[in-house]
């Protein structure tokens, strides 16, 4: 049977998953990898590891399924951004990636604020962003000042296109993960951009668009997939992206992919700016409106081993029951989920997670359910700011990704942002959206919009509780207050926590979300 396959390299997994041409799952596989925290505020993981789990993966969806590797018409990826993979002239791996939750870059993007205007940022680039420390710039800033290797590096390549050069030997990336580096429109580097930032624009490799083909599996690759060689290989993009794309989202809808960080996203047919949102193209004539957060399922998994230990690695059915029995506004505690600071929509490093209204009679459910609803009211922050800004309000919120197998979580998010929630029959999004991409790039479908329209499908809807929808309403606009109140003790405490050291030493983490 035909079909196409879809990569995702995640936070914590690479999950793979072979689908035919209606959208239909013939397998979907994992494999695992470390968090490496050497100091406070790093995150690294190994592109070898990266590659040892998208074999295993990739040879795990084949032995699960009659698919054999001649049936598979063709692969793409979907991918955790910005990490930073350092490759050599030889093709060698050099030490390992900083990936995204990584915030070390922050005096490189203080920098940038202070040398470059958001005009000229826009005129570089074409997209209007702040500096931050998690933005490619300030990391590329970082690794020629810090990075050991940097004098060997012929290559720095985002996390799916590392596995894109394992596979083809080719080093190329997509548009919408170039970005900040290289231009929306042009896909090119401008000269008197990195001129300015003191950086080689040789080190990275060329922008195409993410369903441009961009090689075949090596001989070599396949021998260590399974996979036949000369298979097509297309870019795919970054897995927000992918997640939207897999969530089968038209203009005028919301998606929501709660993987191990959170993705908030308004599809739009025109384009549009928020401060603290980014409005990028998804694909053809569809805009988007986008914010990527810190925090989301892997919220539950932090909530699961503070406050609930004894429970397995991928047992979440206690908390979630104790929560449950907890009415709406978990009587009146609320958590702030800031716990690794926040991008969306406040763009600050030093934010901290709290939780606000502790009273002597709340118990163990009531700081979970506070959880769960915390997660809630973020997307809605960053949902009305977009709703504002492109005067619309969304018809429907489309909800994937791991965090979507809960149903209080799920009923939760369409209580406190008044939403129809759609629940889709494949909740690996950006798998399934991987797989779009490839069907789009290999000419199955016209498009990525025609391809997403004919593989994506909706398992179920839940419509929002009308006695929650008013008590959310009220405590929504307290969860709002919470931000600017604590900033300054936020920042106090974050200062502190730098000078006195905390949290030092290899710290090391393998969640699976």
């Amino acid at each position: 049977m035909r079909c196409v396959l879809g990569v995702d390299l995640g936070t914590s997994a690479c999950k793979t998953g072979l689908f035919d041409l209606q959208g239909n799952p013939m397998g979907i596989a994992r494999g695992s990898y470390a968090i490496h925290r050497p100091q406070q505020g790093w995150a690294e993981q190994s592109p070898d590891d990266w590659w040892a789990a998208t074999c295993q993966a990739v040879r795990e969806v084949l032995d699960a399924s009659d698919v054999k590797p001649d049936d598979i018409l063709g692969i793409s990826f979907s991918g955790q951004t910005p990490g930073h993979a350092l490759v050599n002239a030889q093709a060698e791996t050099l030490g390992r990636a900083i990936i995204w939750q990584d915030r070390r870059a922050s005096t490189e993007a203080a920098w940038m604020a202070e040398n470059f205007t958001p005009e000229e940022l826009q005129a570089y680039t074409g997209l209007a962003f702040t500096p931050d420390s998690a933005m490619p710039p300030s990391r590329l800033l970082w690794l020629r000042d810090h990075d050991p290797h940097w004098d060997q590096v012929r290559w720095v390549l985002q996390p799916k296109d590392y596995l894109a050069f394992r596979l083809t030997g080719n080093a190329t990336t997509d548009s919408n993960s170039a970005y900040s580096l290289a231009h929306a429109a042009t896909l090119s580097y401008d000269a008197d951009y990195f001129a300015r930032l003191g950086i080689s624009p040789e080190r990275l490799p060329p922008v195409c668009d993410p369903t441009s083909r961009v090689g075949e599996v090596t001989s070599r690759a396949a021998e260590e997939t399974r996979l036949a060689p000369g298979t097509p290989v297309i870019s795919g993009t970054i897995d927000a992206w992918c997640g939207i794309a897999g969530a089968g989202g038209a203009a005028g809808q919301a998606v929501d992919i709660t993987g191990t960080s959170e993705v908030v996203a308004l599809i739009i047919s025109k384009s549009a700016s928020v401060p603290g949102l980014g409005a990028m193209t998804l694909a053809g004539d569809l805009g988007v409106l986008i914010s990527p957060m810190q925090l989301g399922a892997d919220a539950m998994v932090w909530l699961r081993q503070t406050f609930y230990p004894q429970q397995g690695e991928e047992d979440f059915a206690t908390m979630e029951t104790e929560a449950a029995v907890v009415s709406p506004g978990s009587d009146g505690l609320i958590f702030l989920p800031y716990l690794l600071g926040e991008r969306a929509p406040i763009w600050d490093d030093q934010a901290r997670g709290a939780f606000v209204g502790c009273r002597r009679e709340h118990r163990r459910g009531h700081f979970a359910r506070a959880v769960y609803e915390g997660g809630a009211f973020a997307i809605r922050h960053v949902l009305s700011l977009a709703e504002e800004d492109a005067g619309l309000d969304a018809t429907e919120l489309r909800i994937g990704g791991g965090g979507s197998k809960s149903d209080l979580w799920n009923q939760i998010k369409a209580d406190v942002t008044r939403k129809r929630v759609a629940c889709l029959e494949v909740i690996d999004t950006s798998v399934l959206g991987a797989a779009i991409w490839a069907a789009a790039g290999l000419g199955i479908y016209a498009d990525v919009e025609a391809a997403s329209a004919a593989m994506v499908n909706v398992r179920k809807w839940i419509e929002p509780d009308a006695a929650a929808v008013d008590r959310y309403d009220t405590l929504f606009s307290v969860y709002l207050d919470l931000y600017p109140a604590l900033k300054e003790v936020s920042h106090r405490i974050s200062r502190w926590a730098s000078d006195a050291g905390a949290s030092s030493g290899d710290a090391t983490s393998g969640d699976k979300t």
